[in-house]
């Protein structure tokens, strides 16, 4: 009966390594003996439980024989396979990516030849090494062959690299290493920033819509995302430029509102612009506009609520008088306007498609201008508060129609140059001049939309101002611009 065992690692062996066996107490020595093919090919003599491995590659059969101090054999194993394996040389060409940043949470592929699978360091082993800092183990996800070369994928663990140069060591279990120098390059982390997104306003409905997003601080593999009502279908389109992303955008499902627009980075900066951009709703068809108006204007529903239904205008104007008032007063080129302006919120204006454009305003309003008194020069300066509607037609075009009137309180100040305010000047007093009047305004033009958020008014106004005594009538030209809000 055999008391022997045989080691597992004895199975298998290199070239150049040791078989083993467990030690049997009492033993004087052992005797190997190894044929091939049935023909002896080494018989021999050891005094401990182990013997050096000189064979040629190939599959042989062995067995082990305990000898007692009398010289007898007291006991032997069965016959059992050892394959000697030839020398594995090991070669690593190339690790990807070979240029990350700091954070880096993704793996590693290699391609390797002679490489030797096993687990608990009886296969091959691979690490990272840097001059300054400690190797890195790492850890083998997978392997695919193909042919003599294998695929590796790596993963670094818990400890991730830091910056610098760092050198690919592939080890296989015989001691024989490979060395990729300069394999990995780890840079610093960067942060992303969207400098710009155009345009910021689309229409619902079309299934291509360019769009060209800058960003810088972007890492090789960062991800862009949309936000907003619903989801976007996005498709990169091909460019030159690295800091820009152009993409078409598949509109006909989204849903209308304000988008935003994120980007992370693989070592994990990020950067978000809110309400990047705005879809509309898509333009009502003449058939659609047919049946709503067909419809009981309470049975409608209330179109969509503008997301910017405030603003703020700033304008330059002239008074240019006009009838009897022009034998009073000469022509000013001087004037502003401060505004504040919303849209009505009410159901009915925004159930009738044609007063969704509907707002109010209230602003102030400053003019200069001199009279044409013969003797004296006499300035006029106006000022004046009021309450009005404005109007701007709903079309989905950068230019629209705008309609505008109102009223309120105004007040004039005279000075001159020639006379004080409580000198004669013929028959009166600049201070008499002075008076609270009523001021009314009604006029037209077009509002030239850019982007959703600026538009520009250019529009010519009536403005009337009932004295006690008379009417002064004049033509009010205005340019302006606005921030919806």
């Amino acid at each position: 009966m055999s008391v022997l065992i045989i080691l597992a690692a004895a199975a298998q062996l290199g070239a150049q390594d040791r078989m083993e066996w467990r030690p049997v107490d009492g033993a004087a020595y052992y005797e190997v003996e190894i044929r091939k093919d049935g023909e002896l090919v080494l018989e021999t003599r050891a005094s401990d439980a182990w013997l050096p491995l000189f064979l040629p590659a190939g599959e042989y059969r062995f067995k082990v024989r305990v000898i007692n101090t009398f010289g007898r054999t007291a006991s032997e194993s069965e016959w059992a396979p050892l394959l000697v394996r030839a020398p594995v040389i090991p070669f690593a060409i190339a690790l990807e990516p070979g240029r990350i940043h700091e954070g880096y949470n993704g793996g590693f592929n290699a391609r390797v030849s002679g490489f030797v699978p096993g687990t608990d360091g009886a296969g091959s082993l691979f690490r990272l090494e840097h001059d300054e800092e400690k190797p890195i183990e790492l850890e083998i996800l997978g392997s695919s062959g193909e042919d003599s070369w294998t695929g590796i994928q790596l993963d670094t663990g818990r400890r991730d690299p830091g910056t610098g140069i760092w050198s690919l060591v592939m080890v296989n279990p015989d001691g024989r290493e490979n060395r990729i120098e300069a394999a990995l390059e780890v840079l610093p982390s960067l942060r992303p920033r969207i400098r710009s997104v155009n345009p910021d306003e689309f229409a619902a409905g079309q299934a291509h819509n360019p769009m060209s997003i800058r960003i810088t601080g972007m890492e090789e593999g960062a991800r862009v995302s949309f936000l907003g009502p619903s989801d976007l279908k996005a498709a990169v389109i091909p460019g030159i430029e690295t800091d820009i992303i152009e993409y078409s955008l598949d509109l006909t499902e989204a849903e209308a509102g304000e988008y935003s627009v994120s980007v992370v980075n693989p070592s994990g900066g990020s950067d978000t612009r809110e309400k990047a951009f705005e879809v509309r709703p898509r333009p009502l068809t003449e058939e659609e506009l047919e049946a709503m108006n067909a419809l009981k204007i309470d049975e409608k529903e209330p179109l969509p609520l503008d997301s910017r239904p405030r603003s703020l205008f700033f304008g330059w104007s002239a008074m240019i008088p006009i009838g009897a008032t022009t034998d009073f007063y000469k022509p000013g080129y001087f004037g502003l306007t401060l505004g504040f302006s919303q849209n009505f919120h009410n159901d009915f204006f925004r159930k009738i498609y044609w007063l969704d454009g509907l707002s109010w305003d209230f602003s102030f309003n400053y003019s200069s201008q001199s009279t044409g008194y013969p003797i004296l020069d006499i300035n006029l300066h106006r000022y004046s508060f009021l309450l009005g509607l404005n109007y701007v037609s709903p079309f989905n075009f950068p230019v629209n129609i705008l309609l505008r009137a109102g009223s309120g309180l105004g007040f004039s100040v005279y000075t001159s140059p020639d006379v004080g305010p409580d000198e004669d000047a013929g028959g009166f007093t600049l201070s008499e001049l002075g008076s609270m009047d009523y001021v009314m305004r009604f006029g037209g033009g077009m509002q030239i939309s850019i982007g959703n958020r600026w538009y520009v008014n250019v529009l010519c106004d009536v403005t009337a101002t009932f004295y006690l005594s008379r009417a002064a009538w004049s033509v009010r030209p205005a340019l302006e611009g606005g921030w919806r809000f």
